[in-house]
C-alpha cells in the first residue's frame, strides 16, 4: 500500500542533512507519497514548550557557553557535510502543499483553526514525521492515522542532560541511545524502534553520527509500515531532562581541549618520533578460542611502519597462510598481505593485492575446486571478488556487485541446509557511520547475479554488535558469528560472540554470549576480529601506542 506522509520542519534553511536524506529517501521511493509540508512559526510566544526547551527559557550563563562551543565545534572542528543537494532538494521542497502554523492561542496553544485542520485533512494522511518542531499540537496528532513518529536521541532509561550528545561525552557513556517514538492522539508516546550508536569525544560528533544513523532506523520501519506489517510498539514514559550547569559546561569544555590537544600530540609523535598510535596487531593461537586462555599470547613481529589487521586463515596443500590487511603509516592506505604459518609466526610475506584504493578485511575460502579472496574495497565503492590464477601470488578480478555502494566487512556463509548467504555491513551515505548495520543476502552463487534480500535489512542497527569482525565459525555444533563491539568512542573496542538462533529469509535472530575484552596485555585498547579453522585461531587487537 502507498503512505501519504507530511513532515514538521521549522525553516528550510535550517535542515540538516540527516533530514534532507529522509525526504531525498521519501521523495525516491514509489510507494510513499509526500504530500505535505507543515512549518512551525518562529518565536511563538506562549506556548508551553518542552522539558529541555522550558529548562533554557531563561538566559543563564551555562547556555552561553555551551552555546558558543556548540558554535565553534561546528564551524572550526566538524563542520557539516552534505551528501545530497541540499538547494535542488529545498526547491522541490517548496513545490509541495504546505501549511505555516501563525501565532496560536496562547492558553490553548494545541488547538488549531478550523481552516488549517480542514486543509490537513485533505491531505488523508497516514503518517506524520516530526522534522523540527519544538512543540506538536494535540489536533494535529489526531489528523495523521499513524500518528506522529519523533526523534529522541538518548538512552531512555536515564535522564537527558544538555544538548545532543552532551551527556554521552561529558560522563563517557559507551554509546548514545536513538528511540523513534509514536505520538497518538490519546498522548502515548510509544517506541517504535531504538538502536545504539558509538559516541565521540565531540558532543557535535556525537549528536551527527546518531542523527545520520537514526536514517536508516526511521526508513527501515517505514518501510515495514508500507508492507502493511504490525509495528511492535510499546509504551513509553519520557525520560526527564534537565539543564547542565556551569560546572558541566565547563567540564565538559575542558575535555574536549584535553582531547584535542591529544591528538596534536599524537600526530606530532608519530611524526617525529615514529610512535604508532592504535597501532593493529596480529595474534595467533592453537585450539580453539572458546577455550582459550588469552594470558599468555604474544602479537606477530612486524615491520615498524605498518600495522596489521583483519587476519584469515586459509590451509593450501597442508601449509596454512594468514592473509591480512597490511596498512601503511606512510600512505594510510591498506593492501593485503599474507604469509605461511611456522612456529606460530609467519614467513616468507609477500602483498597479495596492492591498488590505489584502501583494502582490508581479506576474506579468502575455496569454490568448487578454486580459490577466491573478497576483500573489503568500500573506498571503490562496490563489492569485488578474486580468483586465484597462481596462488597466492596472482588473481584476477571474479566478479562485482553492489556499484556505487559502500561496503565493510562481507563473507558468505553456508547454512546446514547448504543454502548460501552473504552477511555484509553498509554505510548507507558518505555521512553516516559505517559500523552499524549489518545486511543479509540470499546467494544463488558467489557470482552474485541473484541476490534476495533479508526481509528485515538491515537485521541489526547497533553499533555495539552489527559490524562482522570476521566469518561465521562452527563451534560444538553451534554457528557464531563475531562482531564488533563499537563503543567508549573507539572503533573496534572489543569482540563479540554472538550464537546465531535463526536464520531464513524473514527472520534473524543471534545471541551475543560473551565479550572479549582487550585486556590480556599491556597498553591493548581495542581488539575487533576473530577467524577459527579446525585447529588454529586468529585475532588482531590494537595497542594504544606501539
Amino acid at each position: 500500500m502507498n503512505l501519504n506522509i507530511g513532515i514538521l520542519i521549522r525553516e528550510f534553511g535550517d535542515l540538516s542533512n540527516w533530514q534532507l536524506r529522509i525526504i531525498q529517501a521519501i521523495l525516491n521511493e514509489p510507494r510513499l507519497e509526500l504530500t505535505l509540508v507543515i512549518q512551525e512559526a518562529k518565536n511563538q510566544k506562549g506556548i508551553k514548550r518542552n522539558s529541555f526547551s522550558r529548562a533554557f527559557s531563561k538566559i543563564s550563563l551555562s547556555q552561553i557557553v555551551l552555546s558558543l562551543q556548540i558554535s565553534i565545534e561546528k564551524k572550526v572542528f566538524f563542520k557539516e557535510v552534505y551528501s545530497v543537494d541540499k538547494e535542488s532538494l529545498i526547491h522541490n521542497l517548496q513545490l509541495l502543499p504546505k501549511i505555516k502554523l501563525g501565532q496560536r492561542n496562547m492558553t490553548r496553544p494545541d488547538v488549531l483553526g478550523p481552516k488549517t485542520m480542514e486543509l490537513i485533512q485533505e491531505q488523508d494522511l497516514d503518517l506524520l514525521i516530526n522534522l523540527g518542531f519544538h512543540h506538536v499540537p494535540l489536533d494535529l496528532i489526531k489528523l495523521a492515522k499513524n500518528g506522529i513518529w519523533d526523534f529522541l536521541y538518548a538512552d531512555f532509561s536515564s535522564v537527558q542532560q544538555g544538548p545532543v550528545g552532551f551527556s554521552e561525552v561529558l560522563y563517557k557513556k559507551p554509546s548514545i541511545g536513538f528511540t523513534l517514538l509514536k505520538r497518538t492522539a490519546d498522548m502515548q508516546v510509544e517506541i517504535v524502534d531504538h538502536a545504539f550508536f558509538n559516541r565521540a569525544w565531540s558532543m557535535v560528533e556525537t549528536a551527527r553520527t546518531a542523527q545520520e544513523g537514526s536514517v536508516s532506523v526511521l526508513l527501515k520501519n517505514l518501510k515495514q509500515l508500507q508492507k502493511g506489517h504490525r509495528l511492535d510498539v510499546n509504551s513509553l514514559v519520557v525520560p526527564k531532562s534537565k539543564r547542565p550547569g556551569l560546572y558541566q559546561a565547563l567540564k565538559y569544555i575542558t575535555q574536549f581541549y584535553m582531547h584535542l590537544s591529544g591528538k596534536i600530540f599524537q600526530k606530532v609523535a608519530h611524526r617525529f618520533w615514529g610512535q604508532r598510535h592504535e597501532c593493529w596487531s596480529i595474534f595467533m593461537g592453537k585450539g580453539f578460542f572458546m577455550e582459550s586462555s588469552l594470558s599468555n599470547i604474544k602479537p606477530l613481529e612486524m615491520p615498524k611502519d605498518e600495522f596489521w589487521a583483519d587476519p584469515f586463515l586459509f590451509k593450501y596443500r597442508e601449509t596454512d597462510y594468514v592473509f591480512f590487511e597490511n596498512y601503511s603509516y606512510k600512505s594510510k592506505r591498506g593492501k593485503i598481505s599474507c604469509g605461511k604459518v611456522r612456529d606460530q609466526e609467519l614467513i616468507e610475506l609477500i602483498d597479495v593485492l596492492d591498488f590505489d584504493y584502501h583494502l582490508s578485511f581479506p576474506f579468502i575460502f575455496e569454490e568448487d575446486g578454486e580459490i577466491f579472496l573478497m576483500p573489503e574495497t568500500s573506498e571503490n565503492k562496490r563489492l569485488e571478488i578474486y580468483r586465484a590464477v597462481d596462488f597466492p601470488t596472482k588473481w584476477e578480478l571474479f566478479t562485482t556487485a553492489f556499484e556505487g555502494e559502500m561496503l565493510a566487512d562481507a563473507f558468505f556463509f553456508e547454512d546446514p541446509q547448504n543454502q548460501k548467504w552473504l552477511f555484509v555491513n553498509k554505510q548507507a551515505a558518505e555521512t553516516s557511520p559505517m559500523n552499524s548495520e549489518l545486511y543479509i543476502y540470499k546467494i544463488g552463487s558467489i557470482k552474485l547475479e541473484n541476490l534476495q534480500p533479508h526481509a528485515q535489512n538491515p537485521v541489526i542497527i547497533d553499533a555495539r554488535v552489527a559490524r562482522n569482525a570476521g566469518s561465521i565459525f562452527e563451534y560444538k555444533n553451534e554457528f557464531y558469528r563475531p562482531s564488533q563491539r563499537n563503543t567508549d568512542g573507539i572503533y573496534g573496542r572489543a569482540l563479540n560472540i554472538n550464537r546465531i538462533e535463526k536464520l531464513t529469509l524473514d527472520e534473524y535472530k543471534e545471541e551475543n554470549i560473551r565479550i572479549c575484552e582487550p585486556d590480556f596485555d599491556k597498553n591493548l585498547v581495542a581488539m575487533h576480529h576473530l577467524h577459527q579453522t579446525n585447529d588454529l585461531y586468529v585475532f588482531d587487537a590494537a595497542y594504544s601506542t606501539k
